[in-house]
């Protein structure tokens, strides 16, 4: 059985790299950032409010605990990068330091989670490119708003990336680069109008746009500990980005150190950027306002760059409206790299079919692709009929559930004694901060997991925690039947994982 193993592994060396290692630094921090700054802060960090009143001015807040509880995570996620940079990433990581069926059927989790929250981006698209078309005066953007124009735009988006894909990683490289330079354009001219906004002035201008009577309630309700918690948790799938940059650890150049800086800098710049923009946001939008609209069905005006158009210049509003719709759109791009990268470290070890190793010409995982796209169409369809936060709470909930089996992860390695004398493993084990991490990581996913999970008025089957259980099936049922493949071949799925894969 051994011998048949190894035989493939001395097979696989011997061949050229399937994948390019073409990408630096730079172009790696990119993909973090592109991956993590797009619908969250844009339209979820406001529309918080229509799922969670209660959590009032305290958003931006939220927003900032939520990625100051991720630095257990960013701490790990380098550790491990520098250690075994990999296509697969946590997939590697968790499969070698903790069971390799455990990690499949966490890591196809994640899969569906981000192919989840593809779908929700392509479905909110076409809100910011509708808004943007509107307030250039082109009412037939309003097309784009209906949810059978959602559908439409989004199947095309979606396809439009995988197409961009299929050409080349460093394609890739450039096009996440160039987009991180307009993230932080963006970000000036919020950041200045936000701060230089009297809130009464956006009530009044508001309310005369819309012709909603926008006031501040008579009797306010304090915000309370479990909405703030429950708020937190749904902005975590803003940091979940942070996989934009271990996953190219089988593309990128001098791995073992790109990848970790990359990450880091991808997640210090999220961090930066999203508390600016939402505590300018809610300095210049008052939170009831926002409230208000979102109840007045003006739904359109409750973004970022909606709420910014009514204060500022008319062509900075309409400028702002489509470079943000563009930001939007783009997080599509990486979150597809991810899902791409890890269904191919899955047929790495012969966990799926070895045509998910198969490559372009441009040696781009096309096959591994066309999966996560089709996926990604499909949670499209659930987006535009079933609500917008069910894919940003599946992703929530497996961003933190992948968070906790890292951290055991880290454990397993630093106090199992079948790990002695591995040399990666023992490279793990050289620092003590990474068993304080873990544990800190495991309780802060635990704690936010059971503020979180529930969606308010939302149907069982549409909740995350259903969804995730009917994901963890059919990833079960996928790996018994690799196991049976492998059987038939003579291998032992269990030995692939005491190996690093190739990529």
């Amino acid at each position: 059985m051994n011998t048949t193993i190894e035989s493939e592994r001395t097979g696989q060396q011997a061949e050229q790299f399937r994948l390019a290692k073409s990408l630096g630094v730079m172009a790696i921090a990119a993909s973090a950032l592109t991956h993590e700054y797009g619908a969250t802060i844009n339209y979820v960090s406001t529309n918080s409010l229509g799922v969670y009143p209660g959590i009032q001015d305290l958003v931006p807040w939220a927003m900032f605990a939520a990625g100051l509880l991720l630095i257990p995570k960013v701490y790990l996620y380098v550790r491990f990068s520098n250690i075994m940079p990999r296509a697969g990433s946590v997939y590697v990581w968790m499969s070698r330091s903790l069971s390799l069926p455990v990690s499949f059927v966490l890591c196809f989790l994640d899969w569906v989670g981000l192919t989840a929250a593809m779908g929700f981006i392509a479905f909110v698209f076409g809100t910011f490119l509708g808004q943007a078309f509107i307030s250039a005066g082109i009412s037939a953007g309003s097309v784009l708003m209906t949810p059978v124009g959602h559908l439409l735009f989004g199947i095309v988006v979606i396809w439009a990336f995988y197409a961009a894909h299929v050409v080349g990683v460093h394609i890739y490289g450039r096009m996440v680069t160039a987009l991180a330079a307009l993230i932080f354009a963006a970000v000036i001219v919020i950041v200045w109008y936000g701060f230089t906004t009297d809130p009464g002035s956006f009530a009044s201008l508001a309310s005369a746009q819309t012709k909603l009577q926008l006031a501040p309630p008579a009797n306010p309700v304090a915000p309370t500990v479990s909405t703030f918690v429950a708020v937190t948790f749904l902005f975590i799938a803003a940091y979940g980005g942070l996989t934009g940059a271990p996953a190219l650890g089988g593309e990128a150049r001098n791995p073992s150190k790109t990848v970790p800086m990359g990450l880091f800098l991808g997640w210090a710049s999220a961090l930066v950027l999203y508390t600016a923009v939402a505590a300018a946001l809610f300095h210049a939008v008052p939170w009831w306002a926002t409230l208000g609209l979102i109840e007045g069905k003006a739904s359109g005006l409750a973004t970022v760059p909606g709420l910014i158009s009514v204060v500022a210049p008319k062509v900075i509003g309409i400028t702002l409206n489509f470079a943000v719709a563009v930001i939007v759109g783009k997080t599509i791009m990486p979150q597809m790299m991810v899902c791409s990268r890890l269904v191919f470290g899955f047929a790495q070890d012969h966990v799926m079919p070895a045509t998910f190793l198969h490559t372009s010409r441009w040696k781009t995982p096309d096959h591994a692709l066309l999966l996560s796209a089709g996926a990604a169409s499909l949670f499209l369809i659930q987006s535009c009929f079933g609500g917008w936060a069910i894919g940003i709470v599946i992703r929530s909930f497996t961003v933190l559930l992948m968070l906790i089996f890292v951290g055991l992860g880290a454990l397993n390695v630093a106090f199992n004694s079948r790990f002695h004398g591995i040399d990666w493993a023992e490279k793990m084990k050289s620092s003590a901060w990474g068993a304080i991490m873990a544990i800190a990581a495991i309780a802060i996913s635990l704690y936010l997991l059971y503020a979180g999970l529930i969606v308010p008025n939302t149907p069982w089957f549409l909740q995350p925690l259903f969804q995730g259980i009917v994901a963890a099936v059919v990833a079960i049922w996928i790996y018994s039947g690799a196991h049976r493949r492998a059987d038939a071949k003579g291998m032992t799925l269990a030995q692939v994982a005491t190996n690093l894969p190739l990529e």
